[in-house]
């Protein structure tokens, strides 16, 4: 039985869970976008411990299985974290996790950032309304699109 519940980030447990996923999560997109240095696949648990924003969570039975993490201000909300557990791809979590975000912050712009090689997530963004808005370069060779839902 599946369920969506607030992560408490500050729980040595949850980070370590979470930081498990996230490794595994951005291997996959490193190789989909050819880009090996992922800042989010050196973090540590003390850095999920105290990352800003709240965090929700997937779980199966009592395992995490994906999550998400948005930090939340008066117009807007950025997504900043959005990983999934590999063995669950094409599960429909990301959508999930998504859709309870928006539902929660209906009335703002909503806004996320991926890999323009990550083709799985610009169709996820795309399906559920969000639209190109900018690309940038973090790193010579790296382009980042962003994401934005009104």
């Amino acid at each position: 039985m599946m369920e969506l519940r607030d992560i408490r980030t500050k729980e040595y447990r949850s980070a370590e869970q979470m930081l498990e996923i996230q490794r595994n999560a951005y291997a996959v997109e490193a190789e989909l976008i050819g880009f090996d240095e992922i800042p989010a696949r050196y973090e540590t648990v003390e850095v999920i411990q105290n990352m800003p924003g709240t965090s929700y969570g997937l779980y199966n039975d009592e395992r995490m299985i994906g999550f998400i993490t948005v930090e939340a201000a008066e117009n807007t909300v950025e997504v900043t974290k959005l990983c999934i557990d590999p063995t669950y791809f094409r599960a429909r979590l990301a959508t999930t996790l998504l859709e309870h975000v928006l539902s929660l912050h209906e009335d703002k712009l909503v806004y996320v950032h991926t890999g323009k090689h990550n083709g799985p997530a610009k169709r996820l963004y795309t399906k559920l309304g969000f639209e190109p808005s900018s690309e940038f370069e973090p790193e010579p060779g790296v382009t980042l699109i962003r994401f934005t839902r009104a």
